[in-house]
Parts: C-alpha cells; sequence; structure tokens
C-alpha cells in the first residue's frame, strides 16, 4: 500500500474548504473531511481509480457526495495529494 503525502498547497485547501462549511454548517463540515479521507483511503490501495489530470503527471478523482476534487500523483511507493479543489474554482 501506498503511502500518502500531502503538498503545502493541499493543506492549505483542505483547511480553507473546512474552515468556509464550518461557519454555515459544523456537522457538514466534518462529514466532507470525513469523505476526503475515505477517498484518500481508497486511492492508496487503488491510486488509479482516479483519471488523468488537467496538468500534466497528475490523475483526479470527484470526492462522492462533496463538490470537491483530490488532484494528486502516483510513484510506486507515494501517494501525493497535490490539491484539493472546489469544482467551482477555476484549476489549473
Amino acid at each position: 500500500m501506498l503511502k500518502v503525502k500531502y503538498t503545502p498547497v493541499a493543506i492549505q485547501d483542505l483547511n480553507a474548504g473546512y474552515d468556509y462549511i464550518y461557519g454555515e454548517n459544523p456537522v457538514a463540515a466534518r462529514q466532507v473531511i470525513e469523505r476526503i479521507e475515505q477517498t484518500v483511503i481508497h486511492l492508496k490501495s487503488q491510486p488509479f481509480m482516479g483519471h488523468p489530470g488537467r496538468v500534466e503527471e497528475t490523475y483526479e478523482v470527484f470526492v462522492p457526495n462533496t463538490p470537491f476534487i483530490i488532484v494528486y500523483q502516483v510513484s510506486s511507493e507515494l501517494l501525493v495529494i497535490v490539491s484539493i479543489l472546489h469544482t467551482a474554482r477555476k484549476y489549473p
């Protein structure tokens, strides 16, 4: 199983998304974080379940029942979470 590493950008994205949702609905904020975490767990064992990303050498996967996309890279031993995007954001 792959090891997971979050880039500083991904951590910032995760915190910003949580803070924004928390302001409206604290319970929903925690649920979104849990769904993101569950998706990352699935990626550890099935890293190619996403589709090729818009940026070279990345993959993207939608987080079920959320407006978020996880952008990631895969190597033989490491799953790098590059960014966690809200679908309303322009990317790249």
